[in-house]
């Protein structure tokens, strides 16, 4: 397995060298996890595995996870950009789940969360980008009695945190990406390391990521994003 993620990562940068540039003009939305102040350009939508999103305007863009659906995790989410200049980005959104299967002392309940974030994106110089922001999460259950802070913890389990990210270029078609967050609810700390690659359309993402609840094992699991990019 590890000699074909080194093959692979050789490949992909032996592609590099004659790949069109595919981030000129086209911030990243999110960085490992978390969201950036960046939002899809008007009429720009992506399509992953399972994940979509479309701009409504330059400042605006809507998106689900399709797959997550049928593992009956319901799933939406909205962010406008309301400051975007040429060194610095700020913005706000919401994102909504239920889970049909989190599990409480062996049984499964419902859950809902409403969470809204702010995230603030500026230049630290030519070719690298910081992100700070922060989420709050609200969460619900059917029985008024549980507590959330009682849920099997997962790899992507997550509640309030606060995050900051770096962004360097390597070239105009690589990127370096590396985060590091605090989940309040969970008490425990995140963080995680990716390359980027992207082309005209496609975007590959390489990487892995920890998390460290306070109660609960820890884990480590690779980030691997695939998706497509198409200009509106």
């Amino acid at each position: 397995m590890k000699k074909t993620m080194i093959f692979l990562v050789i490949i992909l940068l032996a592609v590099q060298l004659h790949a069109e540039v595919g981030f000129k003009g086209r911030p990243i939305i999110n960085n490992i996890g978390m969201q950036t102040a960046y939002t899809l350009n008007k009429g720009e939508f992506i399509i992953g595995i399972g994940s979509i999103g479309f701009g409504i305007s330059d400042n605006v863009q809507i998106g689900t996870n399709i797959l997550l659906f049928l593992l009956q995790v319901y799933n939406a989410n909205l962010k406008i950009c309301l400051i975007n200049t040429e060194q610095s980005a700020f913005a706000l959104g919401l994102s909504y789940y239920s889970f049909n299967n989190w599990e409480i002392f062996d049984e499964e309940i419902t859950v809902s969360s409403f969470t809204p974030f702010a995230t603030y994106s500026f230049s630290v110089g030519e070719d690298t980008k910081l992100h700070i922001g922060g989420q709050y999460s609200f969460f619900s259950t059917e029985d008024e009695d549980d507590d959330i802070e009682d849920v099997e913890i997962g790899p992507t389990t997550e509640g309030t945190t606060i995050f900051t990210g770096i962004e360097y270029s390597v070239s105009p078609k690589t990127k370096l990406l590396a985060e590091g967050g605090y989940d309040v609810t969970f008490e425990g700390l995140r963080i995680g390391g990716a390359v980027l690659f992207g082309w005209t359309t496609f975007r590959l993402k390489l990487g892995v990521n920890f998390f460290s609840p306070k109660d609960g094992d820890s884990f480590t699991w690779p980030v691997i994003g695939i998706w497509w990019r198409f200009k509106g």
